[in-house]
Formats: C-alpha cells, sequence, structure tokens
C-alpha cells in the first residue's frame, strides 16, 4: 500500500473546496530524485482523471483519524467506463454480446439513514466474475468477492457507502474473460460540495442539488439555421428581380433574399422596430442596482411597477419584496385580478435575465429566487 496523509483544503483546487478534508498520497522522496517535491498526488480530480494538488493548497493533518460506523459526506460519481483489464480482448465483440454500463445509468440515491450507489450489469450476472472496492489512493483492496453474491435479483448491484470514510474509491465487476465495468466515485467530508462552488461541473452541480444521477449524457445543441450564400454583391444599378422573395425569419436573424441569392435592403431598422413593437404588447423589465440592493421595474404600457430587491443568503440568490394582497391596489394602481399574473412574469423573467435554471417561491409579502 501507498502510504497516504489526511490534508484540509486551504484553496480550492479541482472539485475540492476549502476547508474540505481529503485522504492524498504522500509523495516519499526516492534517492535518485533530486527535485523538491511541491505537491501531493490525487487520484481522482473530479472527472475519474489522476491529478496533483500543490503543497501550498492544503494543510496536512497530524491528528489521529477517528473510525466511525457511518460517514454522511455526499459520494460524487467522476467516471463509468468499460474495458479488458489485464489483458487484450475485443471489446467491440464484448459490448455486443456482454453489453457496458452507462454513465447515465448509475445512480447515487440519498436517505436518512444510508447512502448507496446503484447500477446494473447489462445482462444476467450469477455468472459474472468478481466484485471489488479499491481505496483509490493507497490502491488497498477493501472488498472481493463473486459477482453473484452482491447481487440484488439478477443484476443489480447495490452499494451502501455510509461505511466508507472521506476518500477515493474503484468499485470494478468484470467476467470470464476480463471484461470489465468500472465505477469511479469520490466520497466527500460531511457538507462537500456545496453552492460556494462557483462554474461547478455537471456532476458537482447535479451532487449538490441531491440528484440521483450525476453524469448525464451531453446535450446535443439545435443547429442554427443556414443563411442562403451572398453570390454577389448587387452592382450599382442592380434590380432584383420580382417574385420569389426567400424570407429567413427565426430567434437569431431576419433577412430577406432574392432569388439570385442576393440579400434585400428593406430600409428598416429591424432590431429598433422589433424593440418598440415589444414595448407595445410585452411586459418588460428594467433593473437598478445600488450595493447589495436596487428596484426592479415593471413595465407595461402606462404600467410601472417598482419592487424592491436585495441579494439573499444560503439557497436565496435574491429576495424582491411585493405589496401584500390587501396594498397591491393601493401600491401598485392595478386590479387585484392581475396580481399573479404579474407576479409570475416577475418570477420567470427575472431567472430569465439573472439566474437561468433558478426557481421561485412567492410569499405573502416577498418573493424568493432560489439556486435549482
Amino acid at each position: 500500500m501507498h502510504p497516504t496523509i489526511r490534508c484540509k483544503v486551504t484553496r480550492h483546487s479541482h472539485v475540492f473546496q476549502v476547508g474540505n478534508i481529503i485522504e492524498l498520497r504522500n509523495r516519499v522522496l526516492e534517492k535518485s530524485e533530486t527535485q523538491p517535491v511541491t505537491s501531493y498526488f490525487v487520484p481522482d480530480t473530479g472527472d475519474g482523471s489522476p491529478g496533483v494538488i500543490p503543497f501550498g493548497a492544503v494543510e496536512a493533518l497530524r491528528d489521529s483519524f477517528d473510525i466511525e460506523e457511518a460517514y454522511y459526506g455526499k459520494c460524487l460519481l467522476t467516471r463509468v467506463s468499460n474495458f479488458y483489464k489485464d489483458k487484450p480482448g475485443d471489446e467491440q465483440t464484448a459490448t455486443a454480446e456482454i453489453g457496458i454500463v452507462k454513465p447515465e445509468n448509475v445512480r447515487i440515491i440519498h436517505y436518512p439513514d444510508c447512502q448507496q450507489l446503484v447500477f446494473h450489469m447489462p445482462k444476467y450476472a450469477y455468472d459474472a466474475g468478481n466484485f471489488r472496492i479499491v481505496n483509490a489512493c493507497s490502491e488497498e483492496i477493501l472488498e472481493e468477492k463473486p459477482v453473484s453474491s452482491r447481487l440484488n435479483g439478477s443484476t443489480m448491484l447495490l452499494v451502501n457507502t455510509l461505511p466508507y470514510p472521506p476518500g477515493f474509491y474503484v468499485i470494478e465487476a468484470d467476467w470470464p474473460g476480463g471484461w470489465t465495468h468500472r465505477v469511479q466515485f469520490i466520497k466527500f467530508t460531511e457538507g462537500f460540495p456545496n453552492t460556494g462552488y462557483e462554474n461547478a461541473p455537471t456532476n458537482v452541480r447535479q451532487a449538490i442539488k441531491g440528484e440521483e444521477v450525476h453524469l448525464l449524457p451531453p446535450s446535443k445543441e439545435e443547429p442554427r439555421p443556414k443563411t442562403p450564400t451572398i453570390r454577389r454583391k448587387p452592382d450599382p444599378g442592380y434590380q432584383h428581380p420580382p417574385g420569389n422573395v426567400q424570407m429567413i425569419q427565426n430567434d437569431y436573424e431576419y433577412r430577406l433574399f432574392d432569388s439570385n441569392g442576393v440579400e434585400m435592403d428593406s430600409g428598416i431598422d429591424r432590431e429598433a422596430f422589433k424593440r418598440d413593437l415589444l414595448k407595445q404588447f410585452v411586459p418588460v423589465l428594467e433593473y437598478t442596482q445600488s450595493g447589495r440592493g436596487g428596484i426592479i421595474y415593471y413595465k407595461e404600457k402606462d404600467i410601472k411597477i417598482g419592487f424592491d430587491w436585495e441579494f439573499g443568503g444560503g439557497n436565496a440568490i435574491v429576495v424582491i419584496y411585493i405589496p401584500e394582497v390587501e396594498f397591491w391596489e393601493a401600491q401598485t394602481s392595478t386590479p387585484l385580478s392581475r396580481r399573479d399574473e404579474i407576479l409570475t412574469f416577475l418570477c420567470n423573467q427575472v431567472i430569465r435575465d439573472e439566474a437561468p435554471g433558478g426557481k421561485y417561491k412567492i410569499y405573502a409579502n416577498s418573493i424568493s429566487i432560489l439556486r435549482s
């Protein structure tokens, strides 16, 4: 086993926030080494890849590690892979005949008294090979036994992670011949990762939200429509041929082309026209800020309502203050029957503008815009 050391994170590194306590591999200088050691080895940086953490980003803890019956820190799924482990093999044939474990099908399920990692073998697994759990930092094998003795039903493998202290873990389940399914995860100290994480990777965001699935398939962005090629610029005196006008209108552009592929100038400032048109029929919001707060103005034709706001704490991004039902008409000069409609628009537009992916909750005299 490799020597390991417990450290407290003092500077955010990889997926580890300040205050988190992690187990790292303590590099030992060999006689042949002349360069000073400036980092610790970390077996998983958050995506299943190994890396290093600088000495300056952690503080080594010298106190002993208290052995507990249960550790309630979150688990973060980092990678799922399928491969031949000890000898080369035909992966294409193994995939077709045995199958693979897909990342999006591995789940972390939280209950009040346990935390389980669950995945299914790709087919009936009583004749599979061995199941093992390895501490990826020290490389100690914590458990190894036949897959059949670990099955729940005919394919499901369920691991209670509470007995495992914070650290880096690898689960492997293989088949005769060497075809292996590997699941990698990080067990955090309780309280991590948390919402103080800025620009968190997808799997970290899912763990923070308590979602069961951390490794989602990549989203497929809809391709933007192609604009017709402009074959040439109009010569002086060029006349557009009559008829056969092609119009491109979507969320990204509004353009006219004649049958020769030459763009036609309508002479209209389309953006200004669009803005003026929206103001006539669609409510808009305007934002002001002074320090940690400000005013959000709801504007609709002749209606203008100001709502005070301030930055929130905890899971609340922003708190917006609204008139209570009995004071609504007096303070906004709008009918009470429109209160729900206006507030719903306000919430949805603030989320679109300032907190994509967030959610809202309306109270009697305030609105909380919450992290999702």
